[in-house]
């Protein structure tokens, strides 16, 4: 029997209804952009396309908007699949799960008011080049914010608090798929820090995603390592069917890492091999963005990714790299005063195969 025959006809006594229902051909096409865009089957496909004249954005944005929860408000999480979505996405949707994954995590400076537009849209214009599947994203600002969700229809964006700055975790929408999420803000925080966590998947890959923008200074040392404790524990108890990937600008030193990593979190700048043109993410030495008055010009590891795998294996670290390295046309700044951190995945048969983590 041919797909087309299991497409479900609609009794309807409306004849203009009926004039409206698309042929067999088109409302299996529809079925499957459905499916793919939400990650979920058929029968459920039909049943929002039917009540809605087979219209897939109306089915998406009701689809989405009746799964929206996880401690935030809807409209934090309601996709708006108008013509720009539809333009960005073009004819990308496909039915075939990707066999690789790009994470992107950066601290984009909202705070920085110099410049802020021209880097924003520069923040935008690499991410997009660098085809991110996954972005954690920290100090976006009101103003950000609204840019790149508008500049950005292709990603679904997930706040975390707005406040005055917050974190957000975007999902390209043809490649990973939101499922839920939560916000997990820190009791000791004195500068209204938190952990964005988010469900997603791709394919039959289950994802844990967790970032966050952790206590920032030397001062502040004991708040983060207890920060940093909770977040590796949301790692601890992730279940094992999931592959757990905690990130974004963590403001740690290596004695702090060592005090409370877990042995189940492999740190993905040194999986991929430990490369030292990619070691340091905030150098004041190549980075001229904040000035430091004297000889002296730190650099530190502050923004970085650990990988707890699934039981099996299902994704395998491949690259491990820095983005933003340019200054923006026009300007003396670069993008940020952070450099964006990209890992490559390859995503391994989900019925076999094994990785090997190096730690």
């Amino acid at each position: 029997m041919s797909r087309d025959s299991d497409i479900i006809a609609i009794d309807n006594d409306d004849d203009d209804t009926e004039q409206n229902i698309p042929d067999a051909k088109s409302c299996q096409e529809r079925v499957e952009k459905f499916v793919e865009i939400t990650g979920t089957d058929e029968a459920l496909a039909q049943f929002y396309l039917q009540d809605r004249n087979w219209d897939v954005a109306l089915s998406v944005n009701a689809y989405f908007g009746n799964v929206g929860g996880g401690g935030a408000d809807d409209s934090d999480l309601f996709i708006t699949f108008d013509s720009k979505v539809a333009a960005a996405l073009g004819g990308s949707v496909t039915t075939e799960p990707p066999k690789t994954f790009r994470l992107v995590t950066w601290n984009i400076d909202g705070l920085d008011e110099r410049n802020l537009k021209k880097r924003t849209k520069a923040v935008a214009k690499i991410l997009e080049e660098e085809k991110a599947d996954i972005v954690y994203l920290q100090e976006l600002v009101p103003q950000t914010y609204k840019y790149l969700e508008d500049h950005l229809p292709q990603f679904h964006f997930i706040v975390g608090s707005i406040d005055n700055y917050f974190t957000a975790t975007l999902l390209r929408r043809t490649t990973v798929y939101y499922d839920s999420h939560n916000v997990l803000p820190f009791n000791n925080t004195c500068m209204g820090r938190e952990l964005l966590l988010v469900q997603a998947h791709i394919g039959k890959v289950k994802l844990n995603l967790l970032n966050s923008h952790l206590e920032s200074t030397k001062d502040f040392a004991t708040q983060r390592k207890e920060q940093l404790k909770i977040c590796f524990n949301k790692m601890k108890i992730a279940n094992s069917s999931h592959t757990t990937l905690f990130g974004g600008d963590l403001n740690a030193r290596d004695s702090e890492v060592d005090a409370t990593k877990i042995p189940e979190a492999f740190d993905l700048w040194e999986s991929c091999g430990r490369r030292p043109e990619a070691k340091w993410t905030w150098d004041v030495q190549r980075n001229t963005n904040k000035e430091f008055p004297g000889r002296f010009k730190p650099k530190a590891r502050f923004d970085r990714l650990y990988l707890k795998q699934a039981s099996p294996p299902v994704v395998a670290p491949k690259h491990f790299g820095l983005i933003g390295l340019q200054k923006v046309s026009g300007t003396d700044s670069f993008p940020s005063d952070h450099w964006g951190v990209i890992v490559h995945f390859e995503v391994m048969a989900i019925d076999g195969g094994a990785c090997s983590s190096k730690r």
